[in-house]
């Protein structure tokens, strides 16, 4: 009896300090005063799949424009970018632009984002232009005054469903074999061939004197062999389908004479600066591919530098690799990090949305697969025609010892070179196992192999041949 009053007296006690539910007291000094604002009804939608898009601006200084993005779709938004445009009402006003890149939306989620402005404004419209993927989204205007709220509905229909249906291009997992290979300068030394007999590496790029390629593909016939001639002008001048022609035939008699090349590169890293230089090269690379097509040959387009093109400018390049598809051919791209291939992935690059596991230097070309081309149903087949080590990215470079054996501290020179080549044959590893996850490359080239007279002689690979292979074989 006693244990069961002394139960009582604590259920007591904690009923007299626990809070009980009741209305807020409006004089409780705790309370923040608010004020309503607005409220009101918006319409129905009929859409199943759509997009939310709220924008609220919000008068005072700063002046305050929010935007927030619901997804009310069964997709993953993977990549989406909404691009803001203010036009002032003067038409001599300087329109005001700026990007947001929200991260991966889920089926449910949203996300807000606020642009900031110095000034008020009064006057004028909000273009705002959301996209999916490149060419896929839409575009919405938005002319309400200050302080107003102002709700789209975006709906996902068609080609839109369709894209945001595929499966994503990188697979989770490594697959396959390795994708290894060497770029040779010259066929200087028999070290490479007997590379070629062991590892049977997945492709070959040959500068120059190419005739042994046709030996390295009766001993490896899988293996791809791609190949190119020095140009000495690659001036983006001229009628870029003329200048095709002439290039075409000025190495056709060449081209004939070394049947084992499966594909012919043109230009090597073209200077493209803008989107009118890359709408010529990209004339330039569709009707050549056409005019080698003729005479029973096939193509690498776009070999361009590490590090570009810019987003700005690679969706003027899709006729070039439209053309490439459509006759047997492939593009190519050159990749290179520093001080290690692993800096700069996971870092964006300037006017494309992030993408999962791509990089501003090595696996980059993940923007170009991710935003343009599986949207546009191009996903083309893809060499990295040179791959590695290279110091010119750094903001200084290194005085022309840019190579992986430039960027060693040879103070200890037999352990340092030999700590360095180990590291280096790691991020290979490292960098072949990434593209294994992405079928669509064929494989990536070591630069460099071969090359006597030591112009490239901080890139040299040629006494690392026999490590190249256990790399290549160590994949199953």
């Amino acid at each position: 009896m006693r244990r069961s009053l002394s139960l009582a007296a604590v259920l007591l006690a904690v009923a007299l300090v626990w809070p009980t539910a009741a209305l807020a007291d409006p004089h409780d000094p705790r309370l923040i005063d608010c004020s309503l604002l607005m409220t009101g009804q918006i319409g129905t939608g009929v859409a199943r799949q759509y997009v939310m898009l709220q924008v609220t601006s919000w008068a005072g200084s700063p002046y305050r424009y929010v935007v927030t993005l619901g997804n009310f779709s069964e997709f993953d938004l993977r990549s989406t970018r909404l691009l803001n445009r203010y036009f002032p009402a003067d038409p001599d006003a300087p329109e005001l632009s700026e990007e947001w890149f929200p991260e991966e939306l889920g089926p449910g989620e949203s996300a807000s984002h606020t642009f900031t402005y110095d000034q008020a404004l009064p006057d004028g419209c909000h273009q705002l232009e959301l996209q999916i993927a490149d060419g896929l989204g839409s575009i919405v205007m938005d002319c309400s005054p200050p302080n107003s709220t102002t709700v789209f509905q975006l709906p996902l229909d068609g080609d839109i469903t369709a894209y945001l249906m595929e499966p994503p291009l990188t697979s989770e997992e490594p697959e396959g074999g390795s994708k290894l290979g060497i770029h040779v300068t010259r066929n200087s030394t028999p070290e490479i061939m007997a590379f070629v007999q062991d590892a049977r590496p997945a492709v070959l790029v040959g500068l120059g004197d190419v005739g042994w390629l046709t030996d390295a593909k009766s001993v490896s016939p899988e293996t791809i062999t791609i190949a190119r001639y020095a140009e000495p002008d690659q001036s983006l001048e001229g009628d870029p389908i003329m200048r095709a022609r002439e290039f075409v035939a000025t190495h056709l008699e060449r081209y004939l004479l070394n049947p084992g090349v499966d594909y012919w590169l043109g230009w090597n890293e073209p200077v493209v600066q803008n989107r009118e230089d890359m709408a010529w090269y990209a004339a330039f690379e569709a009707e050549r591919a056409v005019a080698m097509a003729e005479y029973g040959l096939k193509v690498a387009v776009g070999n361009f530098s590490v590090g570009t093109p810019e987003a700005n400018t690679f969706g003027e390049f899709l006729p070039a690799i439209r053309a490439a598809m459509e006759h047997g051919g492939i593009l190519s791209l050159h990749e290179y990090g520093a001080p290690t291939m692993l800096d700069g992935v996971g870092a964006g690059i300037p006017g494309a949305e992030p993408v999962d596991g791509a990089g501003a230097l090595t696996l980059r070309y993940r923007y170009w697969y991710n935003h343009f081309l599986q949207p546009n149903d191009l996903v083309i087949p893809l060499v990295i025609t040179e791959a590695g080590i290279d110091g010119g990215v750094l903001p200084q470079g290194n005085e022309g010892e840019d190579g992986w054996r430039g960027l060693v501290d040879l103070s200890v020179p037999d352990e340092s070179l030999s700590r360095a080549a180990a590291s280096y044959l790691e991020q290979l590893s490292w960098y072949d196992d990434e593209l294994r996850r992405d079928p669509y490359v064929l494989g990536f080239a070591v630069f460099n192999v071969g090359d006597p007279d030591g112009e490239w002689r901080s890139f040299d690979m040629t006494d690392l041949l026999p490590q190249l292979t256990d790399a290549v074989l160590s994949k199953p």
